[in-house]
């Protein structure tokens, strides 16, 4: 697939996925829309910030096709979708917050999620700091094997470990990988909110195992993207990436099962 065929799909995939939100804006369920807390329990924030999720994806997916078809580098595209995804979700989440906060005020407030112990969020600052830390350790090593780096480096492989897809050094080395270590990072952030899993069936039995579990997911990503660095500048072979990435996956099972199996005196 050229990257102007990707680019395109990917844009009309935002489309329809815009679409399928209006179209749903007026009916809760588990698989379209912005599903959180704080819209699961009330009809009319479901109903608000989807025709806002909505309309905002629509809006965006027409600025990426019109990028696709400019023929925007998939550097740039990703980077705007990422972008792009970061801030739907920051915005789509802050207007389901207010507005929910709103309705526990009015008297014809509706369904309310009872007030126990999955309404009180988490500390999320100690993984935090690790994820940073993960991060302030890749950064260093880029800056100290930058010289060593090629113009164009490998930042995909395939399954036997062999690199399959090339980016420019700044964007393989800085840009991708910083893109990569945001989704965990993301992903624990809304631990300190506890309307965002103020659901039964969407609540992580730990919210303490549940930020383990993304720092440990942010550890394995790091690890790969390292090994990744070291290949391109010719410290290991390509095998070590395959050796990583099953260590990684072999990680992310146990930090799976450990979340999806914790014990009742473990649930904090």
């Amino acid at each position: 697939m050229s990257e102007t065929a990707f680019e395109m799909f990917v844009s009309l995939a935002l489309l329809l996925g815009g679409l399928l939100a209006l179209a749903f804006r007026k009916r809760r369920n588990p698989l379209i829309g912005f599903r959180v807390g704080y819209t699961y329990h009330s009809e009319r924030v479901w109903e608000k910030v989807n025709t806002f999720a909505g309309i905002f994806s629509i809006v965006y997916s027409l600025f990426l096709l019109a990028l696709a078809l400019y023929g925007v580098s998939k550097d740039v595209f990703t980077l705007v979708v990422g972008m792009f995804a970061i801030t739907q979700m920051f915005l789509g989440l802050r207007m389901a917050k207010r507005e929910y906060e709103i309705e526990e005020f009015s008297e014809e407030a509706p369904e309310k999620p009872p007030r126990t112990s999955k309404t009180e969020g988490a500390s999320i600052k100690p993984y935090l700091l690790t994820q940073l830390g993960f991060l302030a350790f890749y950064l260093l090593l880029v800056a100290l094997l930058w010289d060593r780096l090629p113009e164009r480096i490998a930042t995909h492989f395939n399954a036997s470990g062999e690199p399959d897809d090339y980016s420019s050094r700044l964007w393989g080395a800085i840009g991708v990988p910083v893109l990569v270590w945001l989704l965990p990072l993301v992903l624990t952030l809304p631990a300190k909110e506890p309307g965002f899993f103020a659901r039964a069936n969407f609540y992580p039995r730990s919210l303490r195992m549940w930020c383990l579990f993304t720092t440990v997911l942010s550890g394995g990503m790091v690890l790969v993207i390292t090994i990744a660095l070291l290949y391109n500048a010719g410290f290991v072979s390509s095998s070590a990436i395959s050796y990583g990435a099953y260590l990684f996956l072999g990680t992310l099972v146990f930090a799976t099962y450990r979340l999806l199996t914790v014990g009742k005196d473990e649930r904090v």
